[in-house]
């Protein structure tokens, strides 16, 4: 950098020499031989210097010294270059303040459509939250639903099978009997078969070929003695008319030698007497 203005240096004042036509011959040679080789900055200097030392030369003064009118143009020429490289200064700063300011912009633009971007991602993201919670919320409802639903098959499966069990320990009995039932005028193909274990007072009734007790109507099984009779239970039958069922409170039946069932089709709500259709009957003799 030293070298190059160095460099810049001579050529300058030889310039102003070459210009005033105060160099000896060699030295002139060597200038034009620098001028034959000069950058365009040089080529520009060279140019205001002929201007500036034309003036100089043909000024309406007393006749100057060669050194006097070469200090005076350099002087002009640097106040020149001076205040060209102020302006270009202003100029480099000027630009630089408005490519800084063009960054500023494109970074606030680039800063505003990063913000918009992710607050339309974000945006986005909580609505699927949102769906989804309300879609898992529906699913955790409908299979809390099935949960209830299964369990209360499980509970109905678990009287059942407790239910059968019970009806295996009836057949274990060392006293059995078995009453048959036929069908009577209201139900002629019905028919059915209490296990009776007069041991424990407890029966299996397995009844089958019973229409449905339509809407209004329910079936009751009976005991009947002594011209009077219990209600046992009432029921309803599947689709096949067929039902299954264990009956635990026949005490006194044991210590009876002859006695009924009966089954009747009575009114929804059930009746305290046999007034509906008789179904079926069978009587126990206990010779």
């Amino acid at each position: 950098m030293a070298k190059q203005q160095g460099n810049r240096r001579t050529f300058k004042e030889l310039c102003a020499d070459y210009v005033l036509n105060i160099l000896e011959q060699d030295e002139r040679m060597r200038f034009e031989e620098m001028l034959d080789e000069a950058t365009e900055e040089e080529r520009k200097l060279y140019q205001q210097m002929r201007t500036k030392g034309n003036d100089l030369l043909f000024s309406d003064r007393d006749d100057p010294s060669p050194e006097q009118l070469r200090e005076e143009l350099l002087e002009a020429v640097e106040d020149k270059d001076k205040g060209d490289s102020d302006h270009s200064l202003e100029h480099v700063g000027a630009a630089s303040d408005e490519e800084t300011f063009e960054e500023e912009a494109d970074s606030g633009e680039t800063h505003v459509s990063l913000t918009l971007v992710t607050s339309i991602v974000l945006g986005f993201i909580c609505l699927s939250l949102v769906f989804y919670a309300f879609s898992l919320r529906s699913e955790i409802s409908d299979q809390e639903s099935t949960i209830v639903s299964q369990e209360e098959e499980i509970a109905d499966l678990e009287n059942e099978m407790n239910e059968l069990q019970e009806m295996l320990s009836v057949m274990d009995s060392r006293q059995l009997h078995v009453v048959r039932l036929l069908g009577m005028e209201a139900n002629p193909f019905g028919y059915g078969n209490v296990i009776w274990d007069s041991q424990n007072n407890r029966a299996v009734v397995q009844l089958a070929e019973l229409p449905d007790a339509g809407k209004g109507g329910q079936y009751q099984f009976w005991a009947i003695f002594d011209n009077k009779a219990i209600d046992i239970r009432s029921f309803s039958v599947n689709n096949h008319g067929e039902v299954l069922f264990l009956i635990e409170n026949l005490d006194g039946l044991n210590k009876r030698k002859d006695f009924s069932f009966a089954v009747t089709l009575e009114s929804d709500g059930g009746s305290s007497q046999p007034d509906g259709e008789m179904h079926l009957m069978g009587s126990f003799d206990g010779q």
